[in-house]
């Protein structure tokens, strides 16, 4: 076989007719290539705008989220204030899992029956034991003992 029959451009058979047609191809791609080199330009903008507003939207996201985690720290630190003798100066730099735990705890802890003799007045003196008195002795003994001690005292 010869290299005739192969139609190459050197063939002499149709030259002209390829080169046309070549040539409205590479025109074709020159304005594809126009096309999407606009269109690269296009969405880089898009996508700088989408980047800004992404920006801002996170901003404002961040705001409501230290918000809201301000407004639950303060429910803990006035529960807190409210059951315990904590100084809101040392409630306030703990962080939420410290205030937690010290909420758990605060609930915990075995509160005074209302009918114990220790329940009443706060700033009361209560070691009545320590000056051998007994509580709720009614006795003129035990009167005489307390009139005594607060004289003392």
């Amino acid at each position: 076989m010869t290299d005739d029959n192969k139609g190459g451009s050197g063939s002499g058979t149709g030259g002209s007719a390829g080169a046309g047609a070549e040539g409205a191809k590479n025109k074709t791609v020159k304005m594809s290539m126009d096309e999407a080199l606009a269109k690269v330009d296009q969405l880089t903008k898009a996508l700088t705008e989408k980047d800004q507003l992404l920006g801002e939207v996170t901003g404002q996201l961040k705001e409501a989220n230290d918000f809201i985690s301000g407004e639950r720290k303060a429910k803990k630190i006035n529960f807190l204030l409210a059951s315990t003798n904590f100084k809101m100066d040392d409630l306030v730099p703990k962080s939420d899992e410290e205030l937690d735990s010290m909420i758990v705890t605060v609930q915990q802890a075995k509160l005074p029956h209302v009918n114990s003799a220790r329940f009443g007045v706060q700033g009361v003196d209560l070691n009545d034991r320590e000056k051998g008195l007994t509580v709720g002795d009614k006795s003129w003994v035990t009167a005489q003992k307390r009139k005594a001690a607060l004289g003392a005292g």
